[in-house]
This record gives structure tokens, C-alpha cells and sequence, in this order.
């Protein structure tokens, strides 16, 4: 396994268009002729802790870069706070077995996906229908996992760290045996693992097909969510119209009032499964021993502890 000491000297490769490059700059404080020495300020950061093995190529630190708009010391503690979510104890189950093949089930059944195509904003679109889980099958924790490795893999996407994912979530079919598995604290946890810690910006979530039963669903998860993401978030009901300020036509699946075919996660699902090896090779990744864990006053539980230590991300 390669250590933050074995330094990868894979150099970046820009793919960004000129529009997106002027875009990270005005937005992202990327300067290209900076680049390299705002990645280098990075790695020699990593290189000070040699408890953190993780990758040291260009293009994998320049997604935490991006994510926290060139800010050094962010960045840096995006890192860290990334694989001490992953290290940590209570979210070892989490992290287990995090493969494609591991989590197909879920890709086959349509619980969660991503559009072929982008929105008009350039932004990559995930897909998340709760309603075609069936509980008595398996856990909501291989959701979770298939919506991490889907957020792994798009992140990979210059486009993407620029431009930032949204969220369509199709709540038809989704009742009581759902929503019951949907603890506070689980809500939380989840919530803070993928809000706080992963490199991504996420720049909105639109429901649709919204039940009765979801009131209590948000009514959970609301207290954990960021105010910025509140502010992101977008109720249609069934008017599908509405998605088309967002989404091309051309591109909206026929059912949310498009003229594209009917979402199908099959083209998704062989991109996920041709990286089975790359996902092998980022387990080997990580904190190689327990660290102490920042000062809190918190004097709530544990958990109530770890998911306020996390409330300062930027998208």
C-alpha cells in the first residue's frame, strides 16, 4: 500500500473547459498558475501526520482543495475529518465491504442512481427512491454505501467538483416499513457522514411524489441538515413541470414529465462495477491508528458530540 511518505508523482491534468476554469476561480479561488503549489501546500501538510495513509496524487487532493475553495487549513481538516468518519468505531459496519459488487442489489432494485445526463447547470444528478426498498431484505445501511460509492465515483469528475451533484428524490411508494427504520440518531449519523465529511458540493435536493408520511421523515432528519442546504431544497409534489427549470426536457425521464426514456440505473450500474478494483485498492487507505479526537464542551452523548464537531463544510 502506498503511504503519504511514498509521494505519487502522477502530475494533474487539467480536463476543465476555459468556462469552467474561469468558473473555479471566481468560485473555488482556483488560480491555474497556483495550482501546483496549492496542492504541494496540501501534501506537505498530509506529510506531517504520518498516521494518515491516503493517496498524495494531484487530482485526489485537488477534489478537498475545491471543496474547501483553496482554504489550506480546511482542506486539510476535510481530510482528516473524511477518514476519521471512516475510522471511527461506530461507523465501521458502514465501511465494510465498500464494493460495487457488494452493494448491487440495491443498484438493481433503482433505490439509488445518477442521470446520464447533467442538469443546466452543468451539475451531475443522483437519483434516490426510498419507495423501491424493501426493509425485510436488507439494511439501510447498503444504501448508505451504494450512495457513498456513487458520490466516490462522481467526485472523481472535474465537472463535478466544479459544478457540485443535486438530488432528485422520487418518494412514491415510500411508507410506514420505510420510514420506521429512519431513527433520529441513524438520521443524523448518516446525514453527518455524507453533509460534513466528503468532498463534494452539493447544490440542491428536489422532491417529488411526496406522501403523507414524509412529514415525519423530515421532521427528523430537518435539525441535522445545514441551513444552506435547507435553502436548497426545492417541494414539487407531482408537478414535474416545475423539474424542467432545472433539467432539460430532453433529458428528464418520461416519468417526471420529460421525453427521455424511463430512468433506468443499468448503464450506472456497469460503470460502478468495472471500478470494483479501484474501490479494493481505497480500502487499503486510511488512519493506520486512533488519533485523539478534537476538544468538544459537547455534554451530550457521544454521537450528538461527533455530528456538532462537524458543522463548518462549505458547498
Amino acid at each position: 500500500m502506498a503511504t503519504s511518505n511514498e509521494l505519487d508523482d502522477t502530475e494533474y491534468v487539467c480536463t476543465l473547459s476555459d468556462e469552467l476554469i474561469i468558473k473555479a476561480e471566481v468560485e473555488l479561488n482556483e488560480k491555474p498558475e497556483w495550482r501546483e503549489r496549492d496542492i504541494q501546500a496540501l501534501r506537505d501538510m498530509i506529510l506531517k501526520k504520518p498516521e494518515l495513509k491516503i493517496r498524495m496524487d494531484d487530482a485526489y487532493l485537488l477534489r478537498f482543495l475545491r471543496a474547501k475553495k483553496f482554504d489550506y487549513d480546511r482542506a486539510f481538516n476535510l481530510i482528516m475529518k473524511h477518514f476519521r468518519m471512516r475510522a471511527d468505531e461506530k461507523n465501521k459496519q458502514l465501511f465494510e465491504n465498500l464494493r460495487p459488487s457488494a452493494v448491487k442489489h440495491v443498484l438493481d432494485a433503482g433505490v439509488t442512481g445518477v442521470l446520464p445526463h447533467r442538469d443546466r447547470q452543468g451539475r451531475r444528478v443522483m437519483i434516490f427512491r426510498p419507495g423501491k426498498w424493501d426493509p425485510t431484505k436488507y439494511a439501510i445501511d447498503d444504501i448508505f454505501r451504494a450512495n457513498f460509492i456513487s458520490l466516490t465515483k462522481l467526485v472523481e469528475e472535474e465537472e463535478a467538483q466544479i459544478n457540485g451533484i443535486i438530488l432528485l428524490a422520487d418518494l412514491k411508494s415510500m411508507g410506514w416499513k420505510q420510514t420506521r427504520r429512519f431513527k433520529p440518531l441513524l438520521a443524523r449519523r448518516l446525514i453527518g457522514l455524507l453533509q460534513d465529511s466528503f468532498p463534494m458540493r452539493f447544490k440542491g435536493i428536489h422532491y417529488v411524489n411526496e406522501p403523507v408520511v414524509f412529514d415525519m421523515v423530515f421532521a427528523v432528519i430537518r435539525p441535522f441538515m445545514k441551513q444552506k442546504i435547507l435553502d436548497r431544497i426545492h417541494f414539487h409534489g407531482s408537478k414535474y413541470e416545475e423539474l424542467s427549470e432545472f433539467i432539460d426536457t430532453q433529458y428528464l425521464p418520461s416519468e417526471y414529465g420529460g421525453t427521455a426514456p424511463p430512468f433506468s440505473n443499468e448503464e450506472w450500474t456497469r460503470t460502478l462495477l468495472a471500478c470494483e478494483d479501484e474501490f479494493v485498492e481505497d480500502s487499503k487507505y486510511g488512519l493506520v491508528k486512533a488519533i485523539a479526537k478534537p476538544q468538544t464542551t459537547c455534554k451530550d452523548d457521544t454521537l450528538d458530540c461527533l455530528a456538532g464537531s462537524y458543522m463548518n463544510i462549505d458547498m
